[in-house]
């Protein structure tokens, strides 16, 4: 199938929107064997307690083909607690990927990240998840090093 990539939008997410809330959580556990944070699927209460907090710590976009949420973009903030800054988290329904809209809307989401002055975004892969790694280095990221005990890979890509 063939998709019209002028219908690829990525929007900020809106906290109070529900297809929104559980678009985010549908594609977080379709795509649960990739996560560097989980390998359990995520249940709706829990989700929705981090749903209600994400916003202050992460920038938060939904990726929508036509008017369809098919996926996510989150990059952590440089004001997180987190030791990584500015680290991406990108997700699409199965159907949606290996058709070139993840890396559409990867573009139009750096865009977005210059306007706000963001200069470096960080990615981190599971060392088994080679689809990710090909996306990120495809994007022109850049292999810094690799963790064997939390077992992942580092990019880096400055903007």
């Amino acid at each position: 199938m063939s998709y019209d990539f002028n219908k690829i939008k990525v929007i900020p997410a809106e906290k109070e929107k529900e297809t929104h809330k559980k678009g985010v959580w549908k594609v977080f556990n379709e795509n649960i064997e990739v996560s560097i944070i989980t390998h359990e699927p995520v249940p709706y209460e829990k989700h929705c307690k981090w749903w209600e907090n994400v916003f202050e710590k992460e920038y938060v976009y939904i990726i929508q083909y036509q008017s369809t949420v098919c996926g996510y973009i989150r990059l952590t903030k440089k004001e997180s607690n987190s030791k990584e800054k500015n680290v991406i988290s990108i997700s699409l329904v199965n159907k949606f990927q290996n058709v070139g809209i993840g890396t559409h809307a990867y573009k139009l989401f750096e865009d977005k990240m210059k306007e706000i002055g963001v200069t470096q975004i960080v990615a981190l892969t599971l060392m088994s998840n080679k689809i990710g790694q090909k996306f990120f280095e495809k994007n022109k990221y850049i292999m810094t090093g690799f963790d064997e005990v939390k077992n992942f890979k580092r990019y880096i890509k400055d903007l």
